[in-house]
């Protein structure tokens, strides 16, 4: 019995790898929209949407099955918890992806300064996802914590962003544009809380206790 809860363990954390490289492929291809002014790659980031929205349902019910035909010791109860809870996180960044790739459809193209600090900022964010979720894989305490840490890394680099958009809207006639860069910007800083939220969930299910 124990061995073939064991195999179901392993096909959850299988199958939250392949969610979290679904949505690191969103930031991607959002980003690249963004930078290339690509139109077919936005579109396709609300595309794959839909099946970021099938795993987290999937994911669901593999929970919801380990949780019901099993009798999950306190350990094993934490770590299906967690998993729950870091879907939401994990489908939520797939959403804030969209809007991203959602303003490169309509945002008109613009001699913005800060581009190069946006891709830091969007690769910054992808290494903080990868780290938080292969932490939940690896039950590795530190990852997690290394995670939780590199946010202040994120928060300086979007400030440093939103200083110099707030200077150039008063410089220039392209305000309504530059705006939304910001918000461009925000979405991809939110989506390192999300991040955050994955790796506190981590340490929930390794110590009981979210921090």
């Amino acid at each position: 019995m124990r061995e073939r809860y064991e195999e179901e363990l392993r096909k959850l954390n299988v199958s939250i790898i392949n969610m979290g490289k679904m949505i690191e492929i969103a930031i991607e291809s959002s980003m690249l929209a963004l930078m290339g002014r690509d139109v077919d790659a936005a579109k396709q980031v609300a595309k794959n949407d839909e099946a970021i929205n099938d795993m987290e349902r999937d994911i669901e019910a593999q929970c919801m099955k380990l949780l019901l035909q099993q009798q999950p010791m306190a350990t094993d109860l934490r770590l299906i918890t967690a998993a729950l809870k870091m879907i939401t996180d994990m489908e939520r960044i797939g959403d804030h992806a969209v809007d991203v790739a959602d303003l490169v459809l309509n945002v008109p193209d613009c001699k913005y300064g800060k581009m190069n600090e946006l891709i830091e900022l969007s690769t910054e964010i992808i290494k903080m996802l990868h780290n938080a979720v292969q932490s939940y894989i690896e039950k590795d305490y530190n990852k997690a914590k290394s995670v939780i840490a590199h946010d202040d890394v994120i928060d300086n680099l979007y400030h440093v962003i939103k200083a110099d958009l707030v200077q150039k809207i008063r410089e220039t006639s392209e305000g309504e544009t530059i705006l939304d860069y910001l918000l461009i910007a925000k979405y991809i800083e939110r989506i390192g809380d999300h991040a955050v939220n994955i790796a506190e969930w981590v340490i929930f299910a390794l110590t009981g206790e979210r921090k």
